[in-house]
């Protein structure tokens, strides 16, 4: 399954480590370190509302999205996560 985060990106949902509010990372320097010391792919827009963490075979990566963390969760948890994680109703 995949996660549209704006601007025509999506990412692999089986990645996602964390989605984090751009207000708290706004507030907290250990975010900034942490967000600037990894790969960064933001989504061509200034604007970002949320933060979104992934891992794939070992690598961080960080995107940025100009969609709400509430909006990314609330398509987070449609989806039917019987059938993702291979498992038939």
């Amino acid at each position: 399954m995949f996660l549209h985060i704006g601007n025509n990106k999506i990412i692999p949902v089986s990645e996602i480590i964390a989605i984090i509010d751009a207000k708290s990372y706004n507030s907290s320097s250990e975010m900034k370190k942490y967000i600037e010391n990894n790969n960064y792919n933001d989504v061509k827009d200034d604007d970002y509302a949320t933060y979104i963490v992934t891992s794939r075979e070992g690598y961080t990566n960080v995107y940025a999205s100009n969609i709400s963390s509430s909006t990314l969760l609330k398509r987070c948890n449609a989806i039917d996560w019987g059938e993702f994680n291979g498992q038939r109703k």
